[in-house]
Formats: structure tokens, C-alpha cells, sequence
């Protein structure tokens, strides 16, 4: 076999398995490769996708800038997310596509093994291809690889494409993937044109916050930027929240670690509200290529912080900022898929259908949009016949429902 990429002499110089068109697994070195030769394929010549759980610094640095440079990624593609998911036992593997020797395309793929399951993976918006390239050139061997993956090293798969990624998601459902229900990602969200005017942003607000916005001043509201040193505050006021909201806060220790790793590579941004010098709510966002998206908010229960309309200070605040520093679209960051529907399709019912939470999201004008379907492969017929039944049952539902919240970042019970 003649291997015409110096990424691939590499994996071959330091142990790994490189057969065309198969996936293996070495044992000995706890890595493994896949070339998906495009040529034999029919495909694009000239084209190598290889999978990796340890590239190297140098090709981790090129995956990062790639997925910086594709409108809408989001940072669950970045080896920084790779190593904050190593905290819950997640580790990655990376498919990565070369072209002529340049990196074109490719997935995180972040995997865990699961008692009496075997080794599950996820992908959180991915697979991407590189925007100086013609998908149709890229994304069939991606697939391909993928499912090869599926099926030789994980015993099941859930894949949520990116928000272009319409021809991913048919591309891995003509590999045998399946309609996913799993919810590894949120399936729909709202996002704001920060192209706008501020005032058209201003005038897109509803009534009530159009309101606050003008007596932020008068009650004494500022937003400050935040940093590191302000996690411990955000740590505070989520476990308020939360404890309102009745579920599970992220640990003080997790988000230092997330804003550590993430503000590295600049993709991590924080908001703090406070009322006359005292800090009532935070707004932790999250940044990559033209996209502010909202990760982490909290805030503190007082009725004068409600009747302030703190939260809402931090997101007015936060889409400014995007917008002042060339940023093309806000998005918040969720929302679910039934509930989406109902306001893309304009019923009047919506409003009484929506969570707290999602109510306030809508409140700020923005589009609702969908994200291309889940899918999911699951290669064993027992464990995906055990999965079936399962989600017929009570306490089948309640099990998937924190292995989702595990595989999401959440931790349950």
C-alpha cells in the first residue's frame, strides 16, 4: 500500500494500525487509526480519514483551528472539550479527514465504557468540514469512517450533526444509522442576527424587558465582565437556581475547569450582573467562530433582582458585546424540539406549553431554528433490541434519562 499522506507515515511510525478500509484495534498501544482510502471508494482521490485518540499537539492544534473557522461550530468540537469530558471518564477519538495532506474535515467523538454495555460514544455537533472545502468532497468518506467506527469499536453511537449538516445526517442514515431519540444535544435552539442594528435588537425584545432595560440605571444594575475568579459567584448563584428550579447544579470544581480550558483558545466569556455593587446574577457563554452561545446562568432569588430584571441584564449586555466585537449570531443555547415546533409553526398554544426557561429565551425576538435529526447506531441486535424495550418502561425511561444527562454533562443519580 502506497501512503501518500505524512500524517499517515506518522501513525505508522508510532505503532498504529492503518488498514484501508478497516478499523483495528491495537491493543498494545491503546490507539487506533482508519484509513478510508476515498479512491478505492469511488470517492475523492487523494483523500485519507483516519481515527485517533491521541493525534499529537501539533494536528490538535490544527483540528482546533478548523473548528474555528466553521460558521456555527460549537466548542464540544475542541480537544478543550475533549479534556474537560476526561474529568467524567470520557475519552475522545478523533476523525479526522486530510486532503492533499490538509485537514479538510472530522468529528470528536467522545467515548465511554458503560457496565454491561461495552463502549458508547457521542458526537455534539460534528461532523465538521472545513468552509475552504467542498463538502460533496468530504462528508461520503466522513460517514463511511463513522460508520465503520460504529460498528468495529463502539458498541452504540448517537451523532447530533451541525446546524448545516443536513447532508450528514442522510449520509449516516444511509449507513444503517436510525432516527435518535437520546437527546446527547439539544435537537433546537433561538439565535439572534447580530447584524441588526441596536436598536432593532432593542425593538425585537418583548414589552417587559424593553421595560427594564430603561430602569437597569435607575435601580442600580450594572454588568460587569467576569474571569476566573468570579467562578466561585457563578458556582453560587446556579445552586440557587437550581435549588429553585429543582435540579442538579454543576459543581464549583467543574466549572473552574471548563472556564480554565476554555478561555485558553478565548472561547469563553462571563457576564456579571450586580445591584448597587452587589452581585445578583451570571451569564457564562461560551464563543467560537461567529457564534455567543449561552452555556451557564444563574442568578440570585431576591425579589429585587426579579422585579430588575437581573437575568435579563446579562443577556442584553452579552449580545451587545457579541455585537461589538464582530460576532454574527447569539444564540441561547436550547430548546426542546416539540416546543420549537410549536413556535415555528406559530400556534397560539405555545406560550402555555413553554418552561419557564424557555419563555424567557423567546422574550428576547431571535429565530427558532432546528438542528438536523439525531441519529444513533447501535451495532449489537440484543443491546439495541434491550434499548427499545427499555424506553417502553418506566424505570427504562428514567435509566436512559441520566445516561442522557451523563453523556450531556450533567450527573444523575
Amino acid at each position: 500500500m502506497i501512503y501518500r499522506s505524512a500524517f499517515v507515515m506518522r501513525a505508522k511510525r508510532k505503532g498504529l494500525l492503518v488498514v484501508s478500509g478497516q478499523l483495528r484495534w491495537s491493543r498494545a498501544h491503546d490507539q487506533c487509526t482508519t484509513l478510508v482510502r476515498a479512491d478505492e471508494a469511488g470517492s475523492e482521490p487523494g483523500l485519507d480519514v483516519l481515527v485517533s485518540s491521541d493525534p499529537g499537539s501539533a494536528v490538535l492544534e490544527e483540528w482546533d483551528r478548523l473548528v474555528d473557522t466553521v460558521p456555527e461550530s460549537d466548542v464540544a468540537q475542541l480537544s478543550a472539550w475533549a479534556r474537560l469530558r476526561g474529568d467524567a471518564g470520557f475519552r475522545p477519538l478523533y476523525l479526522l479527514a486530510r486532503l492533499d495532506d490538509q485537514l479538510v474535515g472530522g468529528a470528536l467523538v467522545l467515548e465511554r465504557r458503560v457496565p454491561f454495555v461495552g463502549r458508547v460514544g457521542y458526537v455534539s455537533g460534528g461532523p465538521l468540514v472545513s468552509p475552504a472545502t467542498a463538502r460533496d468532497r468530504v462528508v461520503d468518506p466522513l460517514v463511511s469512517a463513522m460508520g465503520a467506527l460504529g460498528r468495529k469499536r463502539l458498541r452504540a453511537v448517537f451523532v447530533q450533526p451541525p446546524v448545516d449538516g443536513n447532508d450528514v445526517a442522510v449520509g449516516l442514515r444511509e449507513q444503517g444509522f436510525r432516527q435518535s431519540k437520546a437527546g446527547i444535544a439539544p435537537g433546537a435552539s433561538i439565535r439572534i442576527d447580530l447584524h441588526q442594528t441596536a436598536d432593532k435588537l432593542r425593538h425585537g425584545m418583548s414589552k417587559a424587558n424593553r421595560r427594564r432595560a430603561r430602569n437597569w440605571s435607575e435601580r442600580g444594575v450594572t454588568v460587569r465582565l467576569g474571569s476566573l475568579d468570579d467562578a466561585v459567584l457563578v458556582a453560587d448563584l446556579l445552586a440557587g437556581t437550581a435549588e429553585y428550579q429543582q435540579f442538579e447544579p454543576l459543581s464549583l470544581e467543574y466549572i473552574q475547569r471548563l472556564y480554565r480550558e476554555l478561555d485558553a483558545g478565548g472561547h469563553v466569556i462571563v457576564f456579571i450582573a450586580e445591584i448597587d455593587g452587589e452581585p445578583a446574577a451570571a451569564l457564562l457563554c461560551t464563543r467560537c467562530d461567529g457564534s455567543v452561545r449561552q452555556r451557564i446562568s444563574g442568578m440570585t432569588r431576591t425579589e429585587n433582582a426579579r422585579t430588575a430584571g437581573v437575568s435579563a441584564a446579562t443577556v442584553w449586555h452579552a449580545m451587545l458585546w457579541a455585537k461589538s466585537h464582530g460576532y454574527d449570531t447569539y444564540d441561547f443555547g436550547g430548546l426542546r424540539v416539540d416546543a420549537a415546533r410549536l413556535l415555528l409553526a406559530g400556534d397560539r398554544e405555545a406560550a402555555a406549553y413553554l418552561t419557564g426557561s424557555e419563555q424567557f429565551k423567546i422574550s428576547f425576538g431571535g429565530d427558532v431554528f432546528l438542528y438536523p435529526g439525531q441519529v444513533e447506531l447501535i451495532s449489537s441486535r440484543v443491546l439495541r433490541l434491550a434499548y427499545d424495550i427499555s424506553r417502553r418502561t418506566r424505570v427504562g425511561r428514567r435509566i436512559i434519562d441520566i445516561g442522557k444527562r451523563v453523556l450531556r454533562g450533567g450527573r444523575g443519580r
